[in-house]
């Protein structure tokens, strides 16, 4: 027996129990000692019913979908379960579906972090043609993922790399992370185009955590701005925080060198994922990355999720 978050009910999201019964690994699994596991998008839309991967599984289910564990060996890992049940004392995993943690590192910090840097990872890596010297914009920069993205965008080698995001009283805090410029969407909207026109007339990307109204506006005022037609603008989309969809106006894709492209998990192989995902751990152990989380007890699971935050929440174990 094992504690572990476990939803009965749909309707009522996952309690702390304290007996609830340990994975039984098949020959094609390893168990885990789970130290640490997030609490993500993915975990409450398990939680909630509304995930596919439940559509056609019995209750009752353990909610989260990757986390940092001990292997029987006693490495240390960060680990991805597509099943599931990351919340819980003991996982049953796909042999070989983790990435290695060498040296000195924070369960709690990487658990919460590998999902968000996942995403500008991911999309400089494998979405788009991103070089050294190449131009970022990021829209929805103070966003945890977003913060992220920064930093990524500079360690890999941009030269320019501006910052979109709403002022909430800490936008300059963006410079430190990495961002050259800063672009405020709480300005009136004359001001945001003139601004977003200024900025985008040679950037070579977009990583577009915003979509929705944001998106639309940022196009209608960078399009006509862009110094020279032939310069490919890769625009990816990650996030859909404002909005699912967005209004793309028609004349952006023929004025100018404009390609659209998502970034996501689902066309991605599981060999390809957990090489990126090494790369961030990698990463990690040579030089840190500035990301805040916050650590909760898995007893307190039934309070912490029914909480709007935009804190990174990790429950510890």
């Amino acid at each position: 027996m094992m504690k572990a978050a476990v939803v009965r009910d749909f309707s009522t999201g996952p309690h702390y129990e304290g007996n609830f019964l340990a994975p039984i690994p098949e020959a094609s699994m390893t168990k885990i000692e789970v130290t640490a596991s997030a609490l993500s998008n993915v975990a409450r839309s398990v939680a909630s019913g509304q995930h596919y991967s439940v559509q056609h599984t019995s209750l009752p289910v353990v909610p989260g979908i990757d986390g940092v564990g001990i292997l029987p060996s006693g490495q240390k890992v960060y680990f991805v379960s597509q099943a599931g049940g990351a919340m819980a004392a003991e996982i049953a995993v796909k042999n070989g579906d983790w990435v290695s943690l060498a040296g000195k590192t924070d369960d709690a910090k990487i658990a919460g972090m590998m999902n968000p840097a996942m995403s500008s990872w991911m999309a400089l890596h494998y979405r788009t043609e991103f070089k050294a010297g190449h131009k970022v914009m990021i829209l929805g920069a103070s966003g945890n993922a977003g913060k992220l993205a920064l930093q990524i965008a500079k360690r890999l080698g941009a030269a320019e790399i501006i910052a979109v995001a709403r002022d909430h009283g800490h936008l300059d805090d963006l410079y430190e992370l990495g961002a050259t410029q800063i672009v405020s969407l709480s300005d009136d909207a004359a001001t945001i185009a003139t601004n977003l026109a200024s900025v985008g007339e040679n950037v070579d990307m977009v990583l577009d955590y915003l979509w929705g109204d944001v998106t639309a506006s940022a196009l209608t005022a960078i399009i006509p701005a862009r110094a020279d037609a032939n310069q490919l603008l890769t625009w990816v989309n990650i996030g859909s925080v404002v909005g699912p969809t967005t209004a793309l106006p028609a004349a952006s894709l023929r004025a100018v060198n404009l390609r659209l492209v998502g970034s996501g998990f689902g066309p991605v192989k599981m060999a390809q994922l957990l090489s990126l995902l090494q790369g961030i751990a990698d990463a990690e152990v040579a030089q840190p990355f500035v990301f805040e989380v916050r650590r909760e007890a898995l007893t307190d699971i039934a309070q912490v999720w029914t909480e709007k935050t935009s804190e990174r929440i990790v429950f510890v174990l």
